[in-house]
């Protein structure tokens, strides 16, 4: 049975932490992270993750291709309610996912210019971005944050299999490199758009939904093979 969405504090040092569709979601600890002053006023987020036990990267690049897709998953068998795959990543945080656009090669492969757009909230912030795929293969899925067509971000997700499943690392760098006016860009960006401490709060949800894909995403993954 999917266990019911709430929130538990924990003694210690430990972050607020949840539980989520499969139980206690990871802590903040269980990562190592940093955040970097970069040269022109940008910020760099990094996310190694602990290990994603059991998955592989065919599991991975198929859920970010399948990711606005619904499922009747129950934590045991397929024989549940229907609901967003979304929303059993991160049942707190996520909102809605979709491909508002979709680009796919001639073996049904999602292609860099794609865009997905996403809602989200995490740490009292409401996300509602529109991001644009500038790289996908078996190395990493990547995106571009852009305002007013300007790049003023990206986001990379590196993947590589380990002897116990996929390790997993995420990057965050805010920064434009428009000449001219790419550091009043990034300033404007690093103090309204995503500051340090809405960045801590990104990071904290980002290693909450990561650590629950090795609980499912490789179930329904062999689900719809199987179909």
């Amino acid at each position: 049975m999917l266990l019911a969405n709430h929130q538990l504090l924990l003694s210690g040092n430990e972050m607020k932490r949840k539980i989520g569709f499969f139980g206690l979601m990871k802590s903040f600890e269980s990562a190592q992270t940093s955040i970097e002053k970069m040269s022109g006023g940008g910020i760099k987020a990094t996310i190694n993750h602990d290990v994603m036990k059991n998955v592989k990267v065919k599991h991975l690049r198929w859920w970010f291709e399948n990711i606005d897709n619904t499922t009747t998953f129950n934590g045991q068998d397929f024989n549940g309610l229907e609901v967003a795959v979304y929303r059993l990543w991160h049942p707190h945080d996520h909102i809605k996912v979709f491909w508002k656009k979709k680009l796919l090669s001639p073996q049904g492969r999602v292609l860099p210019g794609s865009v997905i757009s996403i809602k989200e909230t995490f740490g009292g912030y409401s996300i509602e971005e529109d991001a644009l795929i500038s790289r996908f293969d078996n190395e990493e899925y990547n995106f571009d944050f852009k305002k007013l067509g300007i790049k003023v971000g990206e986001l990379i997700h590196s993947y590589k299999e380990v002897e116990e499943g996929v390790k997993f690392r995420t990057e965050m760098t805010i920064k434009c490199e428009v000449p001219v006016i790419g550091k009043l860009v990034t300033w404007i960006a690093t103090k309204t758009v995503m500051h340090e401490k809405k960045i801590r709060a990104w990071m904290q949800h980002n290693i909450e939904e990561s650590g629950e894909s090795e609980h499912f995403i490789p179930k329904l993954y062999n689900h719809a093979q199987s179909k």
